[in-house]
């Protein structure tokens, strides 16, 4: 059944109903091309690669913190006459504080990517501050770290100190000799062998050989 005609002059416009709820409203429209940005103003680099300590590679960058001078991958120290890999002790140790987490740097905004100094921190902790105070790098001359690496060098942390103690780690296993080109790798298994001229039985429950 047809709906019956309606005459355009019974037409009447309304305004449009208000929104229920200032929830339905659309917001403005998100700005395109803009760096991930934190509260202290830092651009974010997320999952942060640990090349040295005090050396972070993401995103692109490879950012230098800045305040300290690094400690490379291969750089040894010693202490007490013995030396150790420190670089490597120390780079294990800025992973582990990084564990992934994104890093907020103050990267300048047409900054070349290939090396950047910038300050660094992950929530409100100062990257810089904490890889000095525990002695995984060491601060510059008139930097803002100093008072912070005189205290790990009084105290012999990181760096500053002796190498770790593996005396808890169970003892190597004693290498084992590779045998010569005259001596056998098995040796060949003992056969009883009868004297000459002895008659050699056949078990009871095996016939005789045919004569």
């Amino acid at each position: 059944m047809a709906p019956p005609p309606l005459l355009v002059e019974e037409l009447e416009r309304v305004e449009p109903r208000a929104p229920l709820s200032d929830l339905a409203l659309a917001g403005p429209p998100k700005p395109r091309g803009r760096r991930a940005v934190d509260d202290w103003g830092g651009t974010k680099l997320f999952q942060p690669v640990a090349a040295a300590a005090g050396l972070i590679e993401a995103n692109g960058y490879s950012v230098t913190v800045s305040g300290i001078d690094i400690v490379r991958q291969d750089e040894t120290c010693t202490e007490g006459g013995k030396s150790w890999a420190c670089g490597i002790r120390a780079r294990t140790a800025f992973r582990s504080f990084l564990r992934g987490r994104a890093v907020a740097c103050k990267v300048p905004p047409e900054a070349d990517r290939a090396l950047i100094a910038a300050e660094c921190r992950i929530g409100k902790l100062d990257v810089g501050q904490w890889l000095v105070e525990n002695g995984w790098a060491r601060a510059t001359a008139g930097g803002p770290y100093v008072e912070a690496g005189d205290k790990a060098r009084a105290a012999k942390k990181g760096v500053f100190g002796a190498a770790p103690d593996l005396g808890g780690l169970p003892p190597a296993p004693t290498p084992v000799a590779a045998p010569t080109a005259s001596q056998p790798i098995l040796d060949a298994p003992a056969i009883d062998t009868p004297p000459a001229g002895t008659e050699i039985t056949p078990p009871a429950d095996q016939p005789a050989p045919a004569q």
